[in-house]
């Protein structure tokens, strides 16, 4: 389990991915709520609302039950900026951010997309928020 004070091995804060964009659709599923994962790549604040506004252009986001986020962004005089929302998903934007955190990465947004299908998964659905973040930095 994550301490706040726990140390994890860094990782550059310029980590640079080949792609700006990574969408890991029903990357969980667990009794039929389905959880999408969305990574951006972000130089500045300004890219969040737009790029948050295409998103919901398509369908399928526009329909989800809730598209919670995280993110964190290096400004030029090396402050960092986190924000967070949880689109009614209480405390999943907390799950998104530690995780971002864990492995100490900067310039990026984090989307955790649930469908949600009437059965109520309790403090699960902050595991599968922790679980779908954890599956996308294993991979990369």
């Amino acid at each position: 389990m994550f301490v706040e004070n726990q140390f994890s091995l860094p990782l550059s804060n310029e980590l640079k991915l080949n792609k700006k964009l990574t969408i890991k659709k029903d990357i969980i599923i667990d009794r039929k709520s389905k959880y999408t994962l969305v990574w951006y790549y972000l130089e500045d604040e300004k890219d969040i609302k737009i790029f948050l506004k295409e998103l919901k252009k398509d369908k399928y986001f526009l329909n989800a039950t809730h598209n919670s986020y995280a993110y964190r962004i290096k400004q030029s005089n090396w402050s960092i900026i986190e924000w967070k929302n949880d689109d009614w998903e209480t405390w999943a934007w907390m799950c998104i951010l530690r995780e971002i955190k864990r492995v100490n990465w900067v310039n990026m947004l984090i989307i955790i997309t649930r469908y949600f299908w009437g059965i109520k998964l309790q403090t699960d659905r902050f595991k599968n928020v922790i679980d779908a973040c954890k599956i996308f930095f294993k991979e990369l």
